[in-house]
């Protein structure tokens, strides 16, 4: 062989040495990837054992239904058990070398590692136990749900449902034991909250539970005891709450910067301090007043003159319909709505089932008077609802007619509809439980969720669904609203406002009376960093979407977006971002 010869073959053989260990090493990593997602499967899976194991309550609402016949012990033992459990769990997730992940589960494993540093968190620091008397009210809402969502048969769901109000009792005599020092407004609460169940609840649940008694005298009259126990058991937690727990309420229900910054690191995904925070809600307040008044003079110069803002608020008008046709309208706007944007191509249509009920009494303490109730996170059979809290017949006719002109005026309905289901929070859950990653359907996202539905009234102004320019003024007033809890909800958390400093701001910049403003003050005090989940979400995505048509210019579809958008599930806000940008390089988009 001649040395040319020769020295071919060794180049070659040299060139191929690289090629064969590059392939090995891919082979290598993608094969480690796998396992490592595997063991992210695994992980989440003994994670939903756990919670099934130790929080039954909370499992069902995840769509776990193992433990429907059983009720959350309020006990130290169990949160004990349930922390170490968690706390194992997480050395285990951190094993897991998330850097030979597939893209999209590296997300995943960020959502997981964030569900469980709350959990953990709020187990070993917050002390719900002894600090939140609310929380031992909590089955009463749960069967309700059990009740009026259809995820299996009728029957099972009412003897698991009964069963956890014959635990009920026991429930409230922990409450006897834990409880020590929590604070005032949340003691109040509790106690209007037991009130209003104790004069409500058996009433209200008696038509879901109908077809459970009707032909069987035997369980009628056990349904019946258990119900009479149920009501015994609220007299004595609300006896207890006013004369024991009140006078010793002392407790503070401020968070302080740490817990606050850890909520907007750890739950939200947000790079951001409590400080920054507070600038940038300040800021979108002061941008949010302005907009309104602007908008104010241009329907009213004279009112808006004269009393701003508020002056032309009082113009707003009244009409609405009778207290029979408040759901019926809502039915009629969610069908105008889904006409409506399906026409003009910029959401997908909701093919899921939205129940619109009157609100039970007992709920009308803790919840906003039309709140929409997506269906529990891992069932397949998918059906969410939207609840109206509507005046009491009892009530005066003049008492009646204030609420209905302020509440569901026709204005109002169409903004509410937005919001709540179409472009809005109803829509959100359908496509965001389209995602195949059940982790992402338990993840909680505050930011995205809220953030879209308040990009929903907007859309909805966008798309020219609303009929009149007072629908557009009554979401700018929502939009400063909502900027005026951020801001609130920064300044209480991080102790720069007392209580009656926020009740003050809410009275004299967004012209509430008194108990309006305590009410807000103590709807901020339970969620810490919620309030300011609104505007920031909205901005956000106003910025994507921004982005996309500067990048895309004729070739952005609204629609792709908001899919798209919607269909990464429950992630961090920054993390959809992120992942955006990846599909749309994928599909071989020029983005710059």
């Amino acid at each position: 062989m001649s040395h040319a010869i020769f020295g071919a073959l060794a180049l070659l053989c040299l060139a191929a040495a690289p090629a064969r260990a590059y392939e090995d090493r891919l082979t290598t990593e993608e094969m480690q990837g796998t396992l490592e997602n595997t063991k992210l499967r695994e992980v989440f899976d003994q994670y939903l054992a756990t919670i099934q194991m130790y929080d039954p309550e909370r499992a069902t609402r995840m769509g776990l239904h193992g433990s429907d016949a059983a009720l959350t012990p309020r006990t130290q033992e169990r949160v004990t058990k349930e922390l170490e459990a968690l706390k194992r769990l997480r050395a285990k997730l951190l094993e897991i070398q998330k850097d030979t992940m597939y893209p999209a589960l590296r997300v995943d494993y960020e959502a997981l590692d964030h569900m469980l540093e709350v959990d953990i968190y709020e187990m070993e620091q917050l002390g719900f136990l002894a600090r939140r008397p609310q929380q031992y009210l909590e089955p009463l809402f749960l069967v309700y749900q059990m009740m009026s969502k259809d995820y299996e048969d009728y029957n099972t769901r009412a003897a698991n449902a009964i069963a956890r109000l014959k635990q009920f009792p026991a429930v409230l005599e922990q409450a006897e034991r834990n409880l020590a020092h929590p604070p005032e407004i949340w003691t109040r609460q509790a106690i209007r909250q037991a009130n209003d169940a104790l004069n409500s609840f058996v009433g209200d649940s008696a038509q879901v539970f109908r077809g459970y008694t009707r032909y069987d005298p035997i369980l009628k009259a056990q349904v019946e005891d258990t119900m009479d126990k149920v009501k015994a058991a609220l007299a004595r937690y609300a006896d207890f709450l006013q004369k024991d727990v009140l006078p010793n309420s002392t407790g503070e229900f401020r968070t302080g910067v740490y817990t606050y910054g850890f909520y907007l690191e750890r739950l939200h995904a947000l790079q951001m301090t409590p400080g920054s925070a507070h600038s940038y809600a300040k800021s979108a307040f002061k941008k949010a007043i302005k907009e309104l008044e602007k908008e104010a003079r241009s329907i009213d110069a004279i009112a808006a003159g004269d009393k701003g803002w508020p002056g032309v608020m009082d113009k707003l008008p009244k009409e609405h319909p009778a207290a029979g046709e408040v759901l019926n309208l809502f039915q009629t706007e969610m069908d105008r709505a889904y006409q409506h944007f399906d026409e003009h191509k910029v959401v997908e249509f909701p093919r899921q089932r939205l129940l619109i009920k009157r609100m039970p009494g007992f709920m009308a303490a803790v919840l906003p008077y039309v709140h929409y109730t997506p269906s529990f996170a891992l069932d397949d059979t998918r059906i969410s609802e939207l609840f109206v809290l509507l005046p009491p017949d009892s009530l005066p006719e003049a008492s009646r007619e204030k609420i209905l002109a302020a509440g569901f005026n026709y204005a109002q309905t169409e903004l509410l509809t937005a919001y709540s289901i179409m472009p809005g929070l109803h829509l959100r859950s359908f496509a965001a439980s389209a995602n195949l990653s059940r982790i992402r359907r338990v993840s909680r996202q505050p930011v995205v969720t809220n953030g879209w539905a308040c990009y929903a009234e907007l859309l909805a102004e966008e798309m020219g669904y609303y009929s009149s320019y007072w629908s557009r003024f009554l979401r700018l007033y929502v939009r400063a609203l909502r900027a005026g809890r951020a801001y609130a909800d920064s300044a209480l958390h991080t102790g720069r406002w007392t209580a009656a400093d926020a009740s003050k701001f809410f009275q004299d910049k967004l012209s509430m009376t008194k108990a309006q403003a305590d009410n807000e003050v103590l709807k901020l005090s339970l969620a810490p960093t919620d309030g300011f989940t609104y505007i920031y979400g909205l901005d956000r995505i106003l910025e994507m979407r921004r982005y996309y048509q500067r990048t895309e210019a004729k070739y952005f579809d609204l629609r792709k977006f908001h899919s798209l958008f919607l269909k990464l599930g429950e992630i961090p806000i920054e993390r959809i971002a992120e992942e955006l940008r990846r599909v749309k390089k994928e599909e071989g988009k020029i983005v710059r």
